[in-house]
């Protein structure tokens, strides 16, 4: 099996430039290796426009293509050339750089802000640089697509290949039951088989899932979505151009085909290689099995719902059919439109209660404290009564009993008193004591608290009263009509 290198998420691009050994021209091989990838590439987005996925479309990404001892050559770009490059004589869309790049791996990148895919070349066999510009071409792609709170172009938690139980017997025995039934179910004689063996396929997944970490279960999820969707995309960009090439070309595009997806019945053995490399096989697997089943709706629907692969086989399957059937009984039987009519309700009279409930503390007689931390960053929680907290709204919060909040030596205290905590604003609001028994002081001296006090850059603050007691390293403090406001800084 062609081994193929990781797409880089941590780090962007480690190159390492060595000028001395580089070749002032690229060799005439490589130009015309790459010359012709460009020209399928090309040919796929004529002949096959968005056939691949949904608004991709990746003769338009430029593409680095790093000959690692000779220098890099960048195609598919428009306009002035990028710092660095020049026109390579007699090929007016390539541009060459004649640095030595040994450290660099296939990714994607960004260069001069735009989005670029990066192919290191260690062959002139049309087939895999192909597939592998269409994978690095799709993760610019699923960048320059991805919304905030959705899953498509999010990316793995990568840090997590430190946890994954690799020695845990079940789990591994498991996904490799889970490949097997893919591997079964795209080679299925009849869409009703693998339909069949798609549920069998999900039943098992989620049935390990549930076993695993919550954390390592969508990291899995999102491996599939991130590299499976980018080795897919380069699966179904080799298959289209298979159709229309002649006998030789057609067959060694379904061979890098074949080896792309891999060998689904031996998933867990990756030897040497990370464990990571499975999910660039089970992703692609899926989702030619949601092509067999559902294409091409599979691909919008798991876009506007935020889906991941093995939710879209679960709906494309019929899966959660009988789910989904006794959903709808029960909401017709027990009228759900007027349980969520009266859970509305509920909702708008406890945030009224609430909303009073705040009033009432912050108008009770006394010094009202303000303290404003948006010069922190943030306001961490070192200690809270979970019994006597409530929400109030969308991150704000009632302490109504204690709070201790802290930012290092930058703010460190608590109140014994309701407090206001804005999390959105990182605003914290009580009514602390009656003036006389607040005592505020400023490197050891005491300050009066009247309106119109203004410190600014006030170091070793310490506040001290009834239902507060703080210490701030710096702060701006000022007064105001009864509000005592401290912007805690840091030093």
């Amino acid at each position: 099996m062609r081994k193929y290198p990781l797409c880089i998420v941590i780090v962007a691009c480690l190159v390492s430039h060595v000028s001395t050994a580089a070749s002032q021209e690229p060799s005439a091989e490589a130009v015309s290796t790459l010359n012709a990838v460009r020209a399928q590439v090309d040919r796929l987005d004529r002949q096959h426009p968005g056939a691949v996925w949904p608004g991709f479309a990746p003769s338009s990404v430029p593409v680095l293509y790093v000959l690692p001892d000779q220098g890099t050559l960048l195609g598919g770009w428009d306009g002035e050339l990028p710092d660095g490059f020049r026109r390579v004589r007699g090929h007016p869309g390539l541009g060459w750089q004649p640095e030595a790049a040994r450290g660099a791996a296939s990714t994607g990148t960004t260069l001069e802000g735009r989005g670029t895919a990066q192919v290191v070349v260690h062959g002139v066999e049309l087939g895999p640089l192909v597939g592998l510009t269409v994978h690095e071409a799709f993760h610019v792609h699923q960048a320059e697509v991805r919304r905030e709170g959705r899953r498509f172009g999010r990316g793995e938690n990568s840090f997590l290949v430190t946890q994954y139980p690799i020695f845990d017997t079940e789990n591994e025995a498991r996904f490799a039951l889970e490949g097997r039934i893919l591997a079964a179910a795209l080679a299925a004689e009849s869409d009703s088989m693998a339909r069949a063996l798609a549920q069998r396929f999900v039943a098992v997944r989620e049935a390990r899932q549930r076993k695993l970490d919550p954390e390592l279960a969508e990291f899995e999820m999102l491996v599939e979505l991130n590299e499976g969707l980018a080795q897919y995309a380069g699966i179904r960009a080799i298959r289209l151009l298979a159709e229309g090439a002649g006998p030789p070309l057609r067959a060694e595009l379904m061979t890098e085909a074949d080896a792309m997806l891999g060998d689904l019945e031996r998933l867990i053995e990756s030897g040497a290689r990370s464990f990571r490399l499975r999910f660039y096989h089970s992703g692609p697997g899926q989702a030619l099995l949601l092509d067999r089943l559902a294409a091409p709706e599979w691909k919008s629907e798991l876009l506007e719902d935020d889906l991941t692969l093995q939710e879209s086989l679960a709906r494309a399957s019929g899966y959660r059919a009988y789910e989904t059937a006794l959903r709808r009984e029960a909401r017709r039987r027990f009228d759900a439109e007027a349980v969520g009519a009266a859970a509305e309700e509920s909702i708008e009279a406890l945030r009224s209660r609430l909303a009073t409930r705040v009033d009432s503390v912050l108008s009770r007689p006394g010094v009202r404290l303000l303290i404003e931390a948006k010069a922190l960053g943030f306001v961490g929680l070192c200690g809270i009564d979970p019994q006597n907290l409530l929400q109030v709204d969308a991150g704000v919060l009632l302490h109504t009993r204690w709070f201790q909040p802290c930012v290092g030596s930058a703010l460190q205290g608590q109140f014994t008193t309701p407090v206001v905590h804005d999390q959105n604003a990182l605003t914290l609001e009580a009514v602390i004591g009656a003036p006389a028994e607040v005592e505020l002081t400023v490197d050891g001296e005491p300050v009066a608290l009247t309106d119109g006090l203004s410190l600014s850059g006030a170091e070793a603050v310490a506040l001290d009263a009834p239902g507060a007691t703080f210490r701030f390293s710096l702060a701006d403090i000022e007064m105001e009509d009864g509000i005592l406001t401290i912007r805690p800084r840091r030093g």
